[in-house]
């Protein structure tokens, strides 16, 4: 990868949409590839490469031309896959003092999954009218990006996209 000229640089510390667009594109597939061998999992990695990018977007006034904007990439990067890590680790913790408290503390497991699914469905209702279409096709019927984007009459990125955008909803929504 080249490394990005300094004028670009300059114009995106200034927020302009052109500059913002190449510095995107040109890093994109780097990140996404170190994303991709460490996560294994495409979805995830485009979340990750699209916090990265938000962060740096945010902080893009205290970049230093001078500097390697490479490296300040890759090592937001690095931080956002830890972080993942953490989260996917506490997670599985809390996955755990769940299943080990149904063991030791039986309850209504019919209440508890109509609560969930009622959840469920209040933050899928809260989701704009496209984004409830791909998800009711990608996790209902089990079609594919091109099956829901040809269904649809929309790009299979736009499809991807729009999932992607849907699980950080529905994952924010649940978890509070």
């Amino acid at each position: 990868m080249i490394p990005t000229h300094t004028d670009t640089i300059k114009n995106f510390r200034k927020g302009e949409s052109e500059a913002i667009e190449t510095i995107y594109y040109h890093y994109k597939p780097a990140v996404m590839r170190f994303v991709l061998s460490m996560v294994k999992d495409a979805e995830e990695a485009e979340v990750i490469y699209h916090n990265v990018f938000l962060k740096i977007l945010r902080k893009r006034k205290e970049l230093d031309t001078e500097k390697s904007i490479k490296s300040y990439i890759f090592t937001i990067t690095k931080n956002e896959v830890i972080d993942y890590f953490n989260q996917l680790n506490s997670n599985r913790k809390k996955a755990e003092e769940f299943y080990t408290n149904r063991i030791e503390h039986p309850v209504d497991l019919k209440l508890e999954e109509e609560a969930l699914i009622n959840r469920l469905e209040n933050a899928i209702d809260l989701l704009t009218d496209q984004r409830k279409k791909v998800i009711q096709l990608s996790y209902y019927e089990n079609l594919s990006y091109q099956e829901i984007a040809e269904r649809m009459l929309i790009s299979k990125n736009t499809v991807k996209n729009h999932l992607i955008k849907a699980k950080i909803s529905l994952r924010q929504y649940l978890t509070i």
